[in-house]
């Protein structure tokens, strides 16, 4: 059944069924007083998207005969057309290609939508019949199964799947993936969401839009029945591959709304498929639309999640789009509780000028995120912030202690290997474990001092970048570089936690192995042997090597970029909710540590080579070591093996009462 409404001159697909009830509430609302009509016909109607319809011809409509004249008998023809020819339905057991049908679940204007089987896969999922192929010509054909075949390749988990596109008795199907729950129209009808909720599922729906607009599609018609919410409280939305493939058709959208220009006499020529109320000013009024047109409506939805209304009453076109002109309303002047912060974020998505406008969804993103975290810290209550610092001193402090000591354990193990207190000889290397815990804090301060002066360093960057992009033509340029960076990035697939984390953990190993090469003489000199190995390979590690420094200040950045890195993939798993790229997280991770291990492993042999200076035999040596009467002297002049276990009283043995750095002794002093 189409219903002419001759203000707008829209064409609204209502289904025949749906409409010889719509039609009684109709005319019993006709008998009330206007004020009275919206809330009798929400009352009666269970359908939203029929309400709107009933709502939007009572608007132009004062009597019955207004509204016979509105929809004249050809169209009540229709109707009844459609009610004797029902060749587009499809008994529950019937076969669509490979699916198998169990109910009807829904109509819209776009055709009826099926729940179905696939018998290969065990999984449920819904069939939507996209056009009767034997009404539209081959090209536009092809091109509408074209279109749909790519929006497929669109993966998101918060993004209904396209799973196929089938062809079924001169009809094409697009099938895709069934999501439980409800829609956030039916979530809304019970009252608006908190401002947390808000965020939450605006975020989601970011990434949705991300990862569409990445692949060049642009959904044209985001509204809260087109967007799902699973019992588990992921939100999905559906209908982008409708999206995409209905722009072949003009005037097919994939809601039940549906509008077109009719005559050129038209004050609104909306040719782009949509539902009025959610549409941008360029798409209501015919031009060009981008995925900014997405973020436009994405405000529209964040407005009426966070107020529990739309930004604009009116139904029709015409009347948007002169409610438009007027200017946006404030969601925190509709709804007071509203955050101003957030209101902030919705008004700029919803700006009249696109190029005031977020230029990207991951704008909207960040800005949302750090409304969220803000928002958290606010809810707190004083005692909660003190029970969460305790909880976490509770924790950190016993973890820091092992840290550390499992740090200071490690870096004396490796000492005692370069200086032979390994083996037979052992017990010279023995030492309490609070030693080990203070080699580990000697190790570490260092790499925490690098690391602090390189974040300062890189916030300060930040900050004198946020004042040059102050300047007109310099800010410019910068948003544009951050907008081509982000698209790259998502085309890429970078905003996806998974790929992130393989492409952080690749870099990450290509790091370590570049590490390892450019600095390959220090990391052969202190994996050599003060006892055995030729003095030559032991030089890099003198005090005049400058590589040592050079070392430690690479390792120490590299590991502040990755392990930021895995913050962020961290960061991503937890809002995406999703437990996709495990191994590439723990490989991460490993990579993260072994970059901590090459840091922290030969500290104390790099910078605490001062031992006491003893002359045995002649020859210039050094106490290695103490165990009991015996002493481990080290003789770095000598050919190996140059450790030799004296006793404390051996009459070759002159202890001098000084220390000095072992490297001295490296050429014997005559």
């Amino acid at each position: 059944m189409v219903v002419y409404q001759s203000l707008t001159r829209t064409l609204i697909p209502v289904d025949p069924g749906s409409w010889d009830k719509a039609k009684d509430v109709l005319f019993e609302a006709l008998e009330r007083a206007a004020e009275e009509r919206e809330a009798f016909v929400r009352e009666r109607c269970a359908d939203p998207t029929t309400c709107d319809e009933i709502l939007s011809l009572l608007s132009s409509a004062r009597t019955r005969d207004d509204i016979l004249a509105r929809a004249p008998m050809g169209a009540f023809a229709t109707v009844a057309s459609a009610l004797a020819d029902d060749s587009d339905a499809l008994d529950p057991g019937s076969k669509v290609g490979p699916y198998l049908i169990l109910d009807r679940i829904g109509s819209g204007g776009m055709g009826r939508v099926f729940l179905g089987t696939d018998p290969r896969l065990q999984r449920r999922v819904a069939l939507k019949c996209l056009l009767d192929s034997r009404a539209t010509g081959a090209d536009v054909r092809s091109r509408i199964l074209h279109e749909a075949r790519a929006a497929a390749r669109v993966t998101n988990q918060h993004i209904a799947a396209v799973h196929d596109v089938v062809e079924h008795e001169s009809r094409a199907f697009i099938v895709m993936e069934y999501v439980e729950g409800e829609s956030l129209s039916a979530r809304l009808k019970r009252g608006r969401l908190p401002a947390e909720q808000v965020i939450a599922f605006g975020r989601q729906l970011v990434s949705a839009l991300a990862a569409a607009h990445a692949k060049g599609i642009v959904h044209r018609d985001l509204k809260p029945g087109n967007i799902q919410v699973t019992p588990a409280g992921l939100v999905k939305v559906l209908d982008f591959g409708i999206a995409s493939a209905t722009r072949a058709v003009p005037g097919a959208a994939s809601g039940a709304t549906t509008t077109r220009a009719v005559e050129p006499a038209d004050p609104i020529r909306v040719v782009h498929p949509g539902t009025p109320p959610y549409m941008s000013p360029e798409q209501l009024l015919g031009h060009a639309v981008d995925e900014r047109s997405d973020i436009y409506s994405l405000g529209v939805v964040l407005f009426e999640m966070c107020s529990g209304r739309r930004p604009f009453p009116e139904k029709d076109a015409l009347g948007i789009a002169q409610a438009q002109a007027r200017g946006v309303p404030r969601a925190d002047a509709v709804e007071r509780t509203v955050p101003r912060s957030l209101a902030n974020v919705i008004a700029r998505a919803m700006a009249i000028d696109v190029d005031d406008r977020y230029q990207t969804v991951a704008e909207v993103g960040a800005a949302l995120e750090g409304i969220e975290q803000v928002l958290k810290k606010r809810s707190a209550s004083p005692r909660e912030v003190v029970r969460r610092w305790l909880v976490r001193l509770a924790i950190a402090a016993p973890a820091s202690v092992v840290a550390l000591g499992v740090i200071g354990f490690i870096t004396s193990m490796q000492f005692n290997l370069v200086f032979g207190r390994d083996g037979e000889l052992a017990r010279f290397g023995v030492e309490p474990w609070p030693a080990y815990i203070v080699w580990g804090l000697l190790g570490v301060i260092p790499v925490l001092l690098i690391m602090t002066v390189a974040a300062a360093g890189a916030m300060g960057a930040k900050f004198l970048l946020g004042l040059f992009e102050l300047v007109g033509p310099i800010g410019r340029i910068a948003r544009r570089l951050r907008e081509r960076r982000h698209t790259l990035a998502v085309a890429m697939g970078l905003h996806q936690p998974a790929v992130l984390a393989q492409a952080l953990t690749g870099l990450a190993i290509a790091t370590v192995a570049a590490l390892f090469w450019y600095h390959a003489d220090l990391v052969r000199a202190y994996s050599s042997f003060f006892n055995s190995s030729p003095i030559a390979q032991l030089m890099p590690m003198t005090d005049s090597a400058p590589a040592r420094s050079r070392y430690h200040i690479a390792l120490s950045l590299a590991t502040l970029v990755f392990a930021f890195g895995l913050h962020k993939v961290v960061k991503l798993r937890a809002r995406e909710h999703t437990n996709d790229g495990r191994i590439a997280v723990g490989m991460l991770a490993a990579v993260i540590v072994v970059m901590i291990l090459m840091n922290e492993a030969p500290y104390r042999t790099f910078h605490h080579r001062d031992l006491e200076r003893v002359d045995f035999a002649g020859a210039h040596c050094y106490v290695n070591g103490e165990s009991g009467a015996e002493l481990l002297v080290l003789c770095p002049g000598r050919e190996p093996p140059r450790n030799r276990v004296v006793s404390r009283g051996d009459p070759r043995l002159r202890r001098l009462g000084i220390k000095e750095n072992v490297f001295k002794g490296v050429n014997p002093v005559r």
